[in-house]
């Protein structure tokens, strides 16, 4: 130690020393902080712009439903008044649902009502319906079939998915005369 004290005098070291310190003490308590923050901000400021970008798109939808119900037109269900079915026009049935699969866009793969309830004084006849095609679409086929005076009730609904679509199978109630 001598030796460094002979080249460097005592009194440069301690000042070097203390100019060494009072750097490291603003870079510790200045910039270090300062650093930190602003990575906070550029977090903050990247998550306030998404928001605003997500507002951006959603705004549209938000319109539309502020613009409220007056501008959504309401579909009312079909509700006939139920009239039964002739004995004689049963030959019609499967007439009556190619009709409503067809308004639906769906395909209708075999209707025919079950001849072995047609004996006797039976008010109601059962119908077993294969429909093919897409789920909304047997949706609306199902609200049309609403408005069939005849329908007095739906008792069983399967439905699978194929390779080629989805097949409905339905077994239908009809009120007869």
């Amino acid at each position: 130690m001598e030796k460094i004290y002979a080249i460097i005098p005592k009194r440069s070291i301690v000042i070097l020393i203390a100019c060494i310190s009072g750097m490291a003490l603003f870079v510790l308590a200045g910039v270090v902080p300062q650093q930190m923050a602003l990575a906070r901000l550029d977090n903050k400021i990247t998550s306030i712009q998404f928001q605003i970008e997500e507002q951006k798109r959603l705004e549209p939808y938000y319109q539309m439903l502020h613009a409220g119900p007056q501008s959504v037109r309401s579909k009312a269900l079909p509700f006939p008044v139920r009239s039964p079915l002739s004995r004689m026009k049963i030959d019609t049935v499967p007439l009556i649902i190619r009709e409503q699969a067809q308004k639906a866009h769906i395909d209708m793969v075999a209707a025919s009502p079950d001849l072995n309830a047609l004996g006797g004084e039976q008010k109601f006849v059962l119908v077993n319906a294969i429909l093919r095609g897409d789920f909304l679409d047997f949706r609306k086929f199902l609200i049309g079939l609403g408005g069939v005076p005849c329908l007095e009730g739906i008792e069983e609904i399967r439905i699978q998915q194929n390779e080629d679509g989805m097949e409905f199978r339905m077994k239908l109630w009809l009120a007869i005369a």
